[in-house]
């Protein structure tokens, strides 16, 4: 069995998982992120079907397109950025070509080794990868894909290819290999994570969108629970008395002084509480409740967001349109109005 993730950060918490309730994983799963798979399994077992200058040992990490205007023909130039190092954003694309090349190898080798594959942040497959994620579905393998196209921030590379299936569109092609009867769409709308307020906040970020709710009602009895704002003046109380997670767009963004963490590096990880520091176009929409404000980055945000088991706190001063809860140090547990 393969448990298949998007990024590192994923992968060390799904192998985490199974330390906290197995004591380890278990040595029939791998647990490996999607470029880590194509490179060991898909790619270097029938490589010399397609390039026998040298083993592949390594990717170049590219984050737009590789050698535009060479040739596919020129399978050194265009592929591989030096010798046994392939582009990140042509890995896929030559994983389906061994396959043709090798008259099913690929395949048959993974039938060999894998009952089942499971692939964690599905919707974050772009260009090439999708193609190979067809073949996936092709084969005997039980492949079960599981995403959410709302928290689509990354994609794993920049090609044109299925350019029509980025984001949200992903849905479309899903919904197209279910029609040709390749696979079967189960849609799951329970969280067992966030609870009642948080659930509510990023179901209105997506009007027309299924919502999303919470498995069972959570402790509301519990201190703390629900989404507020803190004023930037009462950000260090806050931070010593919960200890959340501070989250924050990138690195240009001021915490005072607080570490934090991106918002792409938290995706796939979960915290008791988070406490947002907001962009410009977060804390217009915190102001005015206006989803134009936040059309952009509201993918990031709803990543931000369902971070959190219990609570959830932006960093803003004055009134906001539709989050009346404010913490403040004098009010201990308890949110003022």
């Amino acid at each position: 069995m393969a448990l298949v993730t998007y990024t590192n950060s994923n992968a060390r918490e799904i192998a985490s998982k199974f330390h906290h309730l197995n004591s380890g994983v278990p040595s029939h799963v791998d647990v490996t992120t999607w470029f880590g798979f194509l490179l060991r399994e898909c790619s270097r077992p029938y490589q010399r079907s397609k390039y026998a200058e040298k083993r592949i040992g390594s990717m170049a990490f590219v984050n737009s397109r590789s050698m535009k205007g060479v040739p596919e023909s020129d399978t050194s130039r265009y592929y591989f950025a030096s010798p046994g190092q392939i582009f990140s954003d042509k890995i896929a694309q030559f994983v389906t070509e061994c396959e043709a090349a090798s008259s099913g190898a690929v395949l048959a080798r993974l039938e060999g080794i894998y009952t089942d594959i499971f692939i964690d942040e599905f919707q974050d497959l772009a260009g090439w990868d999708l193609e190979v994620m067809r073949l996936f579905l092709e084969s005997s393998i039980r492949v079960t894909l599981v995403g959410d196209p709302r928290q689509f921030i990354y994609a794993t590379n920049p090609s044109a290819k299925n350019r029509q299936y980025r984001g949200t569109r992903i849905v479309d092609l899903v919904e197209k290999w279910e029609k040709a009867a390749l696979c079967a769409v189960e849609s799951m709308k329970e969280t067992h994570r966030c609870g009642k307020a948080v659930c509510a906040f990023t179901n209105g970020l997506w009007p027309g969108m299924d919502t999303m709710e919470p498995a069972q009602d959570q402790d509301e009895s519990h201190e703390h629970v629900g989404v507020l704002v803190v004023a930037k003046s009462h950000v260090m109380d806050y931070v010593a008395r919960f200890e959340p997670q501070v989250l924050r767009h990138d690195k240009r963004t001021k915490t005072a002084g607080c570490s934090a963490r991106n918002f792409g590096q938290a995706k796939g990880l979960e915290f008791d509480r988070v406490l947002i520091f907001p962009t410009g176009p977060i804390t217009e929409y915190l102001r005015s409740g206006d989803l134009k404000c936040v059309e952009k980055a509201k993918n990031r945000l709803h990543v931000a967001v369902t971070r959190a088991r219990r609570s959830v706190a932006f960093v803003f001063d004055g009134e906001s349109a539709f989050v009346p809860d404010r913490w403040e140090p004098a009010s201990g547990s308890d949110f003022h109005s």
